[in-house]
């Protein structure tokens, strides 16, 4: 027994696969800008393939030499470390922080009316000692064919990411506080499933009957074999491939169909897989809900209300990003008024009086985890007033931003949805709308824009990855003790070593000509604060009224689910079906749904069960072959082939 708790092996081995780990993703992600975009989906495929190959040769070495093999302790640190690093690593985090710390310097650079208004300059609006702005740091950075190791460039660097890895660590801190809390009100009281870590569990488990089962090959085979024949296709377009993407609203020429726009239909092996574990009312909620929204777009078409172009102008009927901003921190009211005996017991042993309940096994004490939470927030706050947001604005957007992590955290514990992303609906975009941005001082508009790079989509959270974590080692009977400092640990040694290869190959090739990422996100952040300088706005009522409709309907759709057995939509799928990438994922989710509401209705759970190991093959085919095509672009310099290509 003492022996099947060792870790150390597990956390060597996690830490020394990082910065391999890190520039993969970065590779795939943003130096090509071709992915696949392994961290915008809820189960990282490059996470899956790592650790699919490591438990193959783990079973081998145990058949060999059983004592050196890795026991389940070690390969869950390891999956939750790697999975770390990925979420720090990826699409919605570290690429667009590197992104915004230069961008705005160097578009005032090429431009410097850009930011000026009247009375202020970008020094004035934007913290200096949180953004690179040495010119000579810059122009290494975009025209390439210089280097990282100068002493004026690595200072120009060095304070600012300081600062950055500070802040970064006080969230992870106080998102995996927020997580030791939660975990025993939703795995052990709510019993909700946790459906993300299902697949990581069985290859975790090395007693596994997985790889013994045809159905897991077969599955793995053919969504394999599809990314396989589509990647030779892009290679060699004489070979046929099968189509995994078409835009039916190129189609819908005229009016009011037209205000569908985008309406793609696509076949993603990996998301089908992941629908399946889904359960079948959520997902075919979404599938409900998408279409809904898509209405209202046609209605508001027809009633002559269209959608004034860019990401940053007012928002018209239906106001789906209000809407959906409403309906999350809907799920997050709904999550903590269920849990509200719970956390009332919490509070009474937080004060020394009998409660019933305990936080023996837990990461950590409830107190130390409360305590947590409440220190990292009041440091968040302090470090955004000393950068010039304000006190109020501050404690606002953090509160925000906990509501809207929980929302998140739950949709992924109860549903393992494959997507979650908010896009132009966090704390940072509403509240310009809700207090206006003419009622804010150029300064916090600033410092609201840096906000962006964790702020952006939400896909790639650190509060579900600790979450999960911690009821990994639950399911598996091991202590998470140790989890809460690996996982620290494992963000910061991503975060550096990620940034050291990202910044490495910036001033040796040129960010402007082989880093698009490095130009994409920050553009965004600095093009809205430039739109919120020269055309400044008051408050505005829709975001209020839009946002408060979301919350309504999703505690109505609560209610009545509460109220009559039966009821087929779910309020989580209201949000999910609003977002960006539920285009995407829609009919992979309901071709997943439709085929477990069958085998549920005329085979039962024995059917179910035993039809699962084939849509984990799903999963991880597409992961070994998907991930695998950007490995092989770079080794023999083909084009690269994007198993998600959109």
């Amino acid at each position: 027994m003492k022996r099947e708790r060792r870790i150390w092996r597990g956390v060597v081995l996690g830490l020394a696969l990082l910065p391999a780990n890190g520039l993969w993703v970065l590779f795939m992600e943003s130096f090509t800008w071709k992915g696949p975009f392994v961290s915008t989906i809820s189960l990282f495929l490059n996470v899956v393939l790592l650790l699919l190959v490591i438990s193959l040769l783990n079973r081998a070495v145990r058949r060999v030499r059983p004592g050196l093999a890795l026991n389940q302790a070690e390969m869950v640190t390891l999956y939750v470390i790697l999975a770390t690093g990925t979420a720090i690593v990826g699409h919605d985090m570290l690429q667009v922080l590197i992104s915004v710390m230069i961008a705005g310097a160097w578009i005032v650079a090429q431009q410097p009316h850009a930011l000026a208004t009247l009375a202020h300059s970008f020094e004035a609006i934007v913290p200096q000692w949180l953004v690179v702005s040495d010119p000579q740091a810059l122009y290494g950075f975009y025209s390439g064919d210089s280097t990282l190791y100068q002493r004026s460039v690595l200072a120009a660097w060095v304070a600012p990411l300081l600062w950055w890895a500070a802040f970064a660590v006080v969230m992870v801190v106080v998102m995996i506080c927020l997580a030791a809390l939660l975990r025993p009100l939703w795995a052990d009281r709510e019993r909700l499933t946790f459906p993300i870590i299902q697949l990581p569990l069985e290859l975790t488990d090395p007693n596994t009957s997985l790889f013994r089962q045809r159905l897991f090959w077969l599955g793995l085979v053919a969504a394999g074999g599809v990314d396989l024949l589509n990647g030779l296709s892009h290679i060699y377009p004489a070979v046929p491939g099968v189509t995994m993407y078409v835009n039916l609203g190129q189609y819908l020429h005229s009016s009011p169909w037209s205000g569908a726009g985008w309406l793609p239909v696509t076949f993603y092996p990996a998301v089908i897989g992941l629908g399946f574990l889904i359960p079948v009312d959520v997902v075919l909620s979404c599938t409900a809900f998408f279409f809904w929204w898509k209405a209202l777009a046609v209605l508001a078409a027809a009633i002559g209300v269209t959608a004034r172009p860019g990401p940053f102008t007012e928002s018209v009927f239906p106001f789906t990003n209000e809407q959906m901003f409403g309906a999350y921190i809907g799920i997050a009211v709904i999550a903590l008024l269920n849990g509200r005996r719970y956390f009332a017991a919490v509070g009474r042993l937080l004060v020394g009086r009998r409660a019933q309940v305990s936080d023996a096994g837990e990461a950590m004490s409830f107190r130390l985890a409360a305590v947590g939470v409440g220190a990292g927030f009041a440091l968040l706050v302090a470090f955004s007033v000393h950068a010039g947001l304000g006190l109020s604005v501050s404690l606002a957007f953090f509160l925000i931003y906990l509501l809207l992590s929980v929302a998140v955290a739950r949709v992924r514990a109860e549903f393992g949805s494959p997507v979650h992303d908010f896009h132009f609906a966090g704390p940072d975009y509403t509240l310009s709308r809700l207090v206006g941005t003419a009622n804010l001082q150029p300064r916090q508009l600033g410092v609201l824009s840096l906000y962006w790079w964790f702020n952006r989509a939400y896909r790639a959270h650190p509060v579900p990855i600790a979450l999960e974590g911690l009821q990994m080692s639950a399911r598996s009977r091991l202590s998470p003790r140790p989890l809460a400092p690996i996982i620290i640990i494992a963000a910061l040694v991503a975060l550096f070593s990620a940034t050291w290869g990202a910044l490495h190959f910036a001033y040796r090739a040129g960010a402007s000509t082989h880093w698009p990422g490095a130009n994409y996100f920050g553009s965004e952040a600095f093009n809205r604060l430039e739109s919120w300088l020269n055309y400044p706005r008051q408050a505005s009522a829709v975001v209020p009224l839009a946002a408060g409709a979301g919350l309504a309907t999703a505690l109505l759709l609560s209610f009545l689910r509460k109220a009559f057995l039966g009821f087929p939509l779910h309020p989580v799928a209201l949000p999910i079906a609003a977002s960006w990438s539920i285009h995407l994922y829609w009919l992979p989710m309901a071709i997943a749904g439709i085929v477990k509401l069958l085998l549920l209705r005329y085979g039962g759970l024995r059917l179910y069960r035993a039809a699962l190991p084939l849509f984990y093959g799903l999963i991880a085919g597409q992961a070994v072959v998907g991930c695998s095509w950007p490995l092989a672009g770079l080794l023999f310099n083909v084009p690269i082939y994007n198993a998600f290509g959109w």
